[in-house]
């Protein structure tokens, strides 16, 4: 008689194992009402990712990947708990596996509508990796549609990497995809003021795509992007930078062009 062979989890610490009680055990920890064990947990589910990430880089690599309630992302996109959703978005942002990619469409466009902010922002970073597989795909599914209507999403959080993952998008495409429009444009200075350091670098890197159109308005552009000038992390100066000088090329006044340059001394 053949021996049954046992069925391998991965645990915490990224190793195989049989033992299958540490998922709902990670599952009611990141549920915690305890700030410190909701902490740990979420520690805990970055090792499980990393994990799982060189699991599926193997796996593709062999061609041997099928996707199915082994690994839980089915179970888990269905989870309440946004943590474990995003968990579960970025899980499926590292199959690679073309076979399998279209099973993926369903959960992503639900999460690309979710209610937290931290799924929607996971979500639209893994439709630029379903891109990357399955370009046809993410079109025929209408993710570039819902892509660009989160650049009007409240959260600055969701709006920089929706930028992110469209920039990427049009990186790898021969087609005009992210184009900025002047109600773009306002979108993006708007999330501007209350993005992150290099949730700004990633907008002001976007909107230098961006050619005004007219000299009045290359003015407002700029005046709302210098304060840029004296922040404190030199990545978002050097943005700022770049898309004033852009945009100083269509500035017509000689008083507005010097004002502009009088403000430069900041960056020495």
């Amino acid at each position: 008689m053949h021996k049954k062979k046992s069925t391998q989890y991965i645990n915490f610490k990224g190793c195989y194992t049989t033992k299958k009680g540490e998922t709902p055990e990670l599952k009611e920890e990141l549920n915690s009402q305890y700030k410190y064990k909701r902490k740990d947990a979420v520690k805990k589910s970055d090792c499980c990712y990393d994990c799982w990430k060189g699991c599926f880089f193997v796996a593709h690599r062999r061609g041997e990947l099928y996707v199915d309630r082994k690994f839980g992302a089915e179970k888990d996109s269905q989870d309440p708990n946004p943590l474990i959703l995003a968990l579960a978005v970025r899980i499926m942002g590292f199959i690679r596996v073309d076979k399998i990619t279209e099973y993926l469409c369903d959960p992503l466009q639900r999460f690309l509508k979710d209610d937290d902010p931290y799924v929607r922002k996971t979500t639209s970073i893994c439709v630029e990796k379903l891109y990357d597989i399955n370009a046809q795909l993410v079109e025929d599914r209408g993710f570039l549609e819902s892509l660009k209507d989160l650049i009007s999403d409240n959260n600055p959080m969701v709006v920089a990497n929706d930028v992110v993952a469209l920039a990427e998008i049009q990186d790898n495409s021969s087609r005009p995809i992210f184009e900025i429009t002047s109600h773009t444009l306002s979108k993006l200075l708007t999330a501007l003021n209350e993005c992150t350091k290099w949730g700004q670098v990633f907008i002001l890197d976007a909107l230098s795509r961006y050619k005004a159109a007219d000299a009045r308005e290359a003015e407002n552009i700029v005046e709302r992007v210098t304060p840029r000038l004296q922040h404190a992390n030199c990545a978002v100066v050097l943005s700022a930078a770049k898309m004033i000088l852009q945009q100083m090329e269509l500035i017509t006044s000689t008083d507005v062009v010097r004002n502009i340059c009088k403000k430069w001394p900041l960056l020495l």
